[in-house]
């Protein structure tokens, strides 16, 4: 029987020049993991673009424990922006047979994020786009996924998050994260999109 053996490597990337304009290219081997930690900064924010073909799993973990903070799956070809706070770093993993492409740029190293209430209720869940069409998302605080064509994209989101699109210039709220959102369910966010217009009045 073939076992598949899960790598994990520390990548420490010492920025010393514009962040803003800072990008980086990764590549994350077939079955292995790769944690990237940028330890001259306390809190970042990335803009990470999947150019796999496959999805890539995101975490963002403690440092000393290696505790989940937070996760998602990021489908094919999908872009996000995703807030390292304070004591944790970022770690992919490639689960595909393909070898694992991600293109990477710091946009902002002054993060600023509400007190985290560690008892707060939590729920994992997976945002799936059944449609033709990619379907930007804003969740404040935690990331804006772009989810890519017929893809679905995993999230672990406290209890009373909000998740919010944008029609023209402005943002309307898609959902909210409540108890009926059940651990591990999957949400048609095309379908809600297209129901919250009607509600709203939008084209």
């Amino acid at each position: 029987m073939r076992k598949t053996i899960i790598f994990s490597v520390v990548v420490f990337l010492m920025v010393v020049s514009v962040l803003w304009a800072q990008k980086s290219n990764v590549e994350v081997a077939s079955g292995s993991s790769i944690e990237l930690d940028y330890p001259n900064y306390k809190m970042y924010e990335l803009q990470l673009k999947n150019n796999t073909g496959a999805q890539i799993d995101v975490e963002v973990q403690n440092k000393e424990t290696g505790e989940f903070v937070r996760g998602f799956g990021l489908g094919p070809l999908g872009r996000v922006e995703v807030i390292v706070e304070q004591g944790s770093k970022i770690v992919f993993t490639n689960n595909s047979k393909k070898l694992g492409k991600l293109a990477i740029k710091m946009l902002n190293t002054d993060v600023k994020l509400k007190p985290k209430n560690t008892n707060e209720d939590r729920v994992s869940f997976t945002l799936v786009n059944p449609s033709n069409k990619p379907i930007p998302l804003i969740i404040p605080n935690v990331m804006n996924p772009n989810l890519s064509p017929n893809s679905s994209s995993g999230v672990d989101l406290k209890i009373g998050q909000e998740l919010l699109f944008r029609n023209g210039l402005k943002r309307y709220v898609l959902l909210t994260v409540d108890e009926t959102i059940k651990e591990g369910q999957k949400l048609d966010v095309y379908a809600l999109l297209q129901q919250r217009k009607k509600e709203l009045g939008l084209k």
